[in-house]
């Protein structure tokens, strides 16, 4: 079966650019196609199955006209949306989340009210967690909404490592965790003081990474930096760290899989406090369970 993918791969993001590679391992006698924002001209017409995620795509923060109002970002997604509905092929939300304010919950979900009429009608929802379920649940008024831990916690390349080289403190730039920021630089002289050498890894675009990587060359000229390194680099940097101190949600994804010590900001972004941390995450598996009931269909 030809089956298309929509999220946010291609733009240089680390933890979008995971998906791909797990939904290529766990269905590889699919043919598989991965789109984003970058509308193509039409879908193939030989395309079975349409999926929505993974990642935080579900979200509509339109500027102007109040709730309701349809984004740039959601008119692109309703294009994919909108072709499986014409075409009667299944389709759903897999391994999403919603991209929400910690202290402005309501307020976002109300945004999402242009999202309520597809959120009724796919064939399947699975979700990064049960915060997540429980507001898909409450705008759309389904029960068949699933929390499953995020799709990329399947991802676990082979590495080569050795116990010499897991000496790194590996920090992941993005909000708090920055090269200014007064909590930061208490920790860097602290890991100074006792010799341990420091990774900036950047797992973000670029458009996100160069102002936060630009600050570290400038405060911190010594400091190792690995720029754009995509998941494999990403993932081996982690898995040979020491400990880490992420900013983003896949920074936190790649230290529980490789089970490496990490903290992450009291005031982290909302998909990072809402992760249910003592979930089995092998359980991501299930993800590809609800995919198969309808490929077999």
């Amino acid at each position: 079966m030809k089956i298309a993918f929509v999220g946010a791969s291609g733009y240089g993001n680390v933890g979008d650019d995971t998906y791909p590679l797990v939904f290529t391992q766990y269905l590889p006698d699919h043919e598989l196609v991965f789109y984003n924002s970058d509308l193509p001209a039409s879908l193939p017409d030989d395309l079975g199955m349409l999926v929505m995620g993974g990642g935080g795509i579900v979200y509509n923060n339109a500027k102007e006209g109040g709730a309701g109002m349809e984004s740039p970002h959601f008119r692109c997604m309703k294009f994919y949306m909108d072709a499986a509905i014409e075409r009667r092929i299944p389709w759903g939300f897999l391994s999403c989340g919603f991209q929400f304010q910690i202290n402005r919950e309501g307020e976002y979900a109300a945004a999402l009210q242009p999202w309520v009429y597809y959120l009724k009608q796919a064939h399947f929802i699975t979700l990064r967690s049960p915060r997540c379920v429980r507001i898909a649940q409450e705008i759309s008024g389904r029960d068949d909404v699933f929390f499953v831990p995020d799709a990329a916690y399947l991802y676990q390349p082979e590495i080569g490592m050795s116990v010499e080289c897991m000496r790194s403190i590996t920090l992941v730039p993005a909000g708090l965790v920055n090269a200014r920021n007064a909590l930061t630089n208490h920790y860097l002289r602290q890991f100074a003081a006792s010799g341990m050498p420091v990774t900036w890894l950047g797992m973000g675009a670029p458009v996100d990474d160069r102002r936060l990587l630009a600050e570290v060359a400038e405060l911190f000229p010594q400091a190792q930096i690995i720029a754009a390194p995509g998941p494999k680099v990403a993932f081996e940097s982690i898995a040979r760290s020491r400990f880490v101190i992420t900013g983003r949600y896949h920074g936190m994804i790649f230290s529980r899989v490789s089970r490496v010590p990490f903290i992450t900001p009291v005031d982290a972004p909302y998909k990072i406090r809402m992760e249910k941390l003592d979930e089995d995450t092998s359980a991501a598996t299930v993800h590809f369970e609800v995919l198969r009931r309808f490929i077999h269909r």
